[in-house]
């Protein structure tokens, strides 16, 4: 019953719906391609007040009637000013121009009215994606999820990876999302490099503190991509290479400033020469892997009010072997795995104060290995396969009441169907499958709301989000209310408190003594739960002039029905009657304190950010009972990310980029015993001479190897020579750990009980160009 009221409580102030007014509203964009600019705002200089466009550019503002002077601005758009005598309803179209920011004296009356103002700078972090290209990178291949380990409370998994772990959760507890659909595999060459190319990405946004009832599905943070839409003014292009792979993005108007589309692919291409001097030496195999991205969206503008987009993403890892040693005997391997994505999404705006998203989309990720061989009349066949599909459909509602009161609404209903680790063994005489137990489906429902409160001291954010999940013969339902709030003291002064409780209804099954997981993503069953968390966070922003700010936040994080799968047993034993077998349930926690200084423009511009925190997991079946630290436990994490321009001649810019990174070293799990194995019947160790049918390792005590303090630099130098107003060269050089500082990226024991290091980067410098046209 309490819960109830507190529902009703949160969705019932329309007391703020008061007097009769007008409403202006409208789109922003940008003016050199029409691409809609969200997070821009409007404010009214005659009365103070202001509204920030949504995730589409849209915007609202209600006044009385009588003059309005409305200031538009976007960070790195010129001001764009108009003055109207506000009568009726009136609808315009913004388009902003790339320049010179406005005055500091109307950036100090105007900083407050941004988008999401009850979140503190620290739990929502906008990705520079200036920043992105600029920095140091390994290998040319500039990546979005990298750039982002730079923030506080957001640290690296393995060196030089692309997966992160916020506020002491796990990497899967982190909803990715590609124009509004999750992305279960976010990780290329065994997460050396992300799946996101940045040519087609528009922005990204992070949220991993009072996280909005509008998002839901996981435990510590939101990370929200967007495409770019297409240029509706004129054809753009751009190419990119590195030693690693090569890009082309192309986007052009389909009708003039109406409809739009963009196409972008990226590929690896050292495969190329690799099979080209296997073919040439007349070798009797051929070993080859390549990885590929492929962006495409198209969007049509009916009318003012209606918009319809239409979003693809695919990309794949392969690796294979082939072996011929005759007609009548050849073998061949083939290892791939990647993700699938497409989104038909409708904006439609039903009245000045009412605006809708409506989408449907589909996710799936796949994961397969097939080995085949032919010998004389003999064939037999080998496969595993891994699928994940989301089938879902969602509506979004925002209805700005007033320039103090917005409510946003919505639901979301998906189809969730999972076949982890299927395998097949074929031969001439038999056809045999495991694992067939595993499959399952699930339907969830989720519908929530948000009241979202600013007076221009306070900034509030009071939500809920109701998730059902239906599985088997279990059904969990739970309640999670939201809340956020900015208090602002001065314009350059706030405080911000927020309480955030979050439910995942899926699991990753990683085995964390491994150096390179297969992950298997598993539905909550019967027998295992969802995953639980709450959130308490509080903290402190100063902004003493419009491009410096600085921010301390505490948090405190609980977790219940965590997982974890357990250490030295395969991920699924045909043997064993299911995945629910081989983990264990327990608890975590996680606290720490952040400190972040940021310049956000001039000639030197970066971030520094500090990180003090612990991460603990508890599971009855390990150490006893007890606390022990999780494998990304790390206490102190040091990043600093910085950009300095040189001066600019003859239109040709150039900058210098630095990147430091200095941590307290991973955990991980060594066997604290071994052992004597038995052998099956009928062998001997002489014939089989395998180590694990010679030996059982346990790991009682897990996590208990701390690696060194991980450290590195790494210098970048840009130069861009702009031709004309439409196409530009760039040369992008880097040195990736320039003083060669060999990190421990694992360590193994040797079969005389000896601890072994494993580095793998070095000093790496790199190249890349781009062309723009």
């Amino acid at each position: 019953m309490k819960r109830i009221i507190i529902f009703f409580l949160s969705i019932f102030p329309l007391w703020l719906n008061g007097q009769s007014k007008f409403t202006i509203s409208g789109y922003i964009t940008d003016s050199a391609n029409g691409e809609r600019l969200a997070g821009a705002t409007v404010y009214n200089k005659s009365t103070g007040k202001g509204a920030a466009a949504n995730a589409y550019g849209f915007f609202s503002l209600t006044e009385k009637e009588g003059l309005c002077n409305l200031s538009f601005r976007f960070v790195g758009f010129r001001e764009y000013t108009v003055n109207l005598e506000l009568k009726n309803d009136t609808f315009i179209n913004i388009p902003l121009q790339k320049g010179i920011e406005i005055e500091e004296i109307e950036i100090n009356a105007q900083r407050q009215v941004r988008g999401n103002p009850e979140l503190s700078i620290l739990n929502r972090q906008q990705v520079d994606m200036q920043m992105v290209e600029s920095a140091p990178v390994i290998l040319g291949e500039h990546d979005v999820l990298k750039t982002l380990q730079f923030m506080p409370g957001i640290k690296q998994g393995a060196e030089n990876t692309a997966g992160y772990n916020v506020r002491g959760g796990s990497a899967d507890q982190n909803l990715i999302l590609l124009d509004g659909v999750p992305v279960y595999n976010v990780n290329h060459l065994m997460g050396f490099f992300s799946v996101f190319n940045t040519d087609a990405i528009k922005s990204a946004e992070l949220i991993k503190g009072g996280i909005p009832a509008r998002y839901g599905g996981r435990l510590s943070s939101v990370l929200d991509v967007t495409m770019k839409e297409g240029n509706l003014k004129e054809s753009r292009g751009i190419f990119s290479i590195s030693p690693v792979a090569g890009r082309i993005t192309y986007e052009s108007p389909i009708k003039m400033d109406t409809s739009a589309f963009i196409v972008s692919l990226r590929r690896t291409f050292l495969d190329l020469p690799m099979v080209a001097f296997q073919k040439l030496n007349g070798d009797n195999y051929n070993f080859d892997y390549y990885f590929y991205d492929l962006n495409a969206k198209a969007n049509w503008k009916f009318n003012p009010e209606n918009r319809l987009y239409l979003s693809f993403y695919t990309g794949t890892d392969k690796l294979f072997h082939n072996t011929k040693e005759s007609k009548k005997d050849k073998s061949s391997y083939n290892y791939s795995w990647g993700n699938f994505t497409t989104v038909l999404r409708w904006n439609k705006m039903f009245s000045p104060k009412l605006f809708s998203n409506l989408a449907l989309y589909y996710s799936r990720f796949n994961h397969r290995q097939t080995g085949k061989t032919k010998s004389d009349d003999l064939h037999t066949l080998f496969k595993t396969m891994t699928l994940l599909d989301d089938i879902s459909f969602k509506a979004d509602f925002d209805y700005y009441f007033q320039p103090q009161y917005t409510l946003r609404f919505g639901a979301k209903a998906s189809h969730l169907i999972f076949n982890p680790n299927i395998i097949q063994l074929k031969s001439k005489n038999s056809d045999v499958s495991f694992n067939e137990e595993n499959r399952s489906n699930a339907k969830q429902v989720e519908m929530y709301l948000e009241n979202a409160f600013s007076f221009g001291w306070l900034a509030l954010n009071l939500g809920s989000r109701v998730s059902g999940y239906f599985t088997g013969e279990k059904s969990y339902i739970h309640f999670q209310p939201r809340l956020a709030a900015n208090l602002y003291f001065s314009p350059s002064f706030s405080a911000s408190a927020s309480f955030t409780q979050m439910t995942q209804n899926m699991h990753l099954l990683t085995n964390s003594s491994l150096g390179m997981p297969t992950d298997l993503w598993v539905a909550s069953t019967d027998k295992i739960g969802p995953q639980l968390s709450k959130q308490v966070t509080v903290g402190l922003t100063y902004e003493p002039a419009p491009n410096y700010i600085f921010g301390i936040e505490g948090y405190y994080k609980i977790m219940n029905h965590v997982i974890r799968f357990d250490e030295g047993v395969a991920f699924l034993n045909p043997k064993e009657s299911g995945w629910e077998e081989n983990v264990l349930v327990g608890d975590g926690k996680a606290f720490g304190v952040e400190f972040l200084a940021e310049k956000q423009k001039g000639r030197l511009t970066g971030i520094f950010s500090y990180t003090l925190s612990r991460s603990e997991r508890k599971f009855n079946e390990l150490n006893q009972g007890n606390w022990f630290p999780f494998k990304y436990d790390r206490l102190h994490d040091i990043s600093i990310l910085a950009e300095y321009k040189l001066n600019k001649r003859y239109n040709t810019s150039r900058s210098i980029s630095v990147g430091f990174t200095l941590q307290s070293g991973n955990n991980l799990s060594m066997p604290d015993t071994e052992i004597e194995g038995m052998l099956l019947p009928g062998t001997d160790f002489a014939e089989h001479p395998i180590p694990w049918q010679k030996k059982r390792f346990t790991y009682s005590n897990p996590n208990n190897l701390k690696m060194p303090a991980f450290h590195h630099l790494d210098i970048g130098y840009n130069i861009t020579k702009q031709k004309n107003d439409s196409k530009s060269i760039t040369w992008s050089f880097s040195v990736y750990n320039v003083y060669n500082r060999m990190n421990p990226w694992y360590y193994y024991k040797n079969q005389s009980g000896q601890v072994k290091q494993v580095s793998v980067f070095p000093i790496i410098p790199s190249v890349a160009f781009k062309y723009v046209f």
